[in-house]
């Protein structure tokens, strides 16, 4: 949004406490220059200002260094803010008041409204920007597509578009017996359905449970094979091409992940597959499992299907891209088919504790059915506090 009338556009921002409503609002403005008023307190390693720096030098060309402030001296505060937006006389001026003590927002305020600058508090729970002093903000700072939000940090998007209503169902068939899922992707990798091929193929001799069949039988209808047999040992599948085995090999958490994020009824939009090229479109191509934007905030997820899931690789990989789109105001969860119950306890154990360092949700497939209620709670109170 910035420069308007060729007005630059600056926004003055409250350091000391919960950053999210500071990080709104540069996403929404996209300012010139963000000049940041900043407690003694936050200023001090770990704390507010160093967990929000990066996020906001991502947001806006010119990051100044914080004016520093005693929390609760008025007259300091009142002159810190007045130097700061004096450098730049000729700005449009956003004042965002919402952060860090009352005394800080009551100076910031009346600064504000000698600069004849637009001053706002952002109410986060009610979704809402109350506008004390000039213009409100045009348009909705809440509502933000994942296409959108993953454009403001710079990042171009290649979306799936969402899946047939038939893969839908196969998906939350499968995520009812996570653990037999793994089992039946190593029965068809076993096979060589995981071997690229152009031409209808047959897999046979294939040793199927009942719930394996019915899921087959669904995938007939979904269009992935064009037949299932049954032989006096075993059976064996027509396939049509190699997109059965993408499903089985892991499509169908995701899709099941994003049917959750769907049921879960509270986000503004979620995807599927997101691939996020590298900037300057080279490889490697990343890929965002789920994504969910909930409030202007992102939420994504990793989904594995694999035998043994639990590598610290994985948390590893998903804070990598959130470093690139928000950094800690990104929800992360790491989501499994296999339950915990059927995995190595101390493999487990381990990946556990490092996803709690890494501020990760770990879902476990016995968790599954209890996954739209998990992506509502993360989206709306999360586990672990987001900047």
């Amino acid at each position: 949004m910035a420069s308007i009338n060729n007005m630059p556009v600056a926004l003055l921002v409250l350091i000391g406490g919960r950053q999210t409503p500071n990080v709104l609002s540069a996403q929404f403005l996209r300012p010139d220059i963000i000049a940041p008023i900043a407690s003694h307190e936050a200023m001090r390693p770990g704390e507010a200002w160093e967990k929000v720096r990066r996020v906001l030098e991502q947001l806006s060309p010119w990051v100044l260094e914080p004016h520093t402030v005693d929390a609760f001296d008025l007259n300091d505060i009142r002159a810190q803010c007045a130097a700061a937006m004096d450098r730049f006389p000729d700005a449009r001026w956003v004042c965002n008041i919402t952060c860090a003590t009352t005394i800080m927002s009551i100076g910031a305020y009346e600064v504000g409204r000698m600069c004849n600058a637009s001053v706002w508090y952002f109410d986060t729970a009610g979704r809402r920007v109350v506008t004390l002093a000039g213009q409100p903000p045009e348009g909705d700072p809440y509502r933000l597509s994942v296409e959108n939000y993953l454009q403001i940090y710079n990042r171009s998007t290649q979306p799936t578009p969402p899946p047939p209503a038939s893969w839908v169902t196969l998906a939350r068939q499968m995520a009812q017996a996570p653990d037999e899922a793994i089992e039946f992707r190593e029965i068809l990798r076993n096979a060589s359905a995981d071997t690229r091929f152009t031409q209808p193929r047959r897999l046979a001799a294939l040793s199927l449970t009942p719930t394996m069949v019915q899921w087959c039988e669904q995938a007939q209808t979904a269009g992935f094979i064009s037949a299932i047999r049954k032989l006096p040992n075993n059976y064996e599948i027509h396939q049509a091409d190699g997109a059965f085995w993408d499903f089985v090999n892991g499509i169908w958490l995701e899709i099941y992940a994003w049917d959750a994020a769907q049921r879960a009824g509270c986000f503004d939009d979620c995807r599927p597959g997101v691939k996020m090229p590298a900037q300057g479109g080279l490889s490697p191509m990343n890929q965002i499992d789920l994504a969910a934007t909930h409030a202007a905030s992102l939420l994504i997820a990793e989904c594995k299907t694999e035998a043994r899931p639990f590598r610290t690789e994985h948390l590893d990989q998903l804070r990598a891209i959130t470093s690139m789109i928000g950094g800690s105001f990104v929800g992360a969860l790491f989501i499994t088919a296999r339950s915990q119950h059927k995995a190595d306890v101390q493999a487990f154990k381990a990946f556990w504790e490092q996803a709690q360092v890494r501020q990760i949700v770990v879902v476990t497939g016995d968790q599954l059915d209890q996954l739209p209620d998990i992506l509502k709670r993360e989206a709306i109170r999360p586990t672990f506090p987001r900047g």
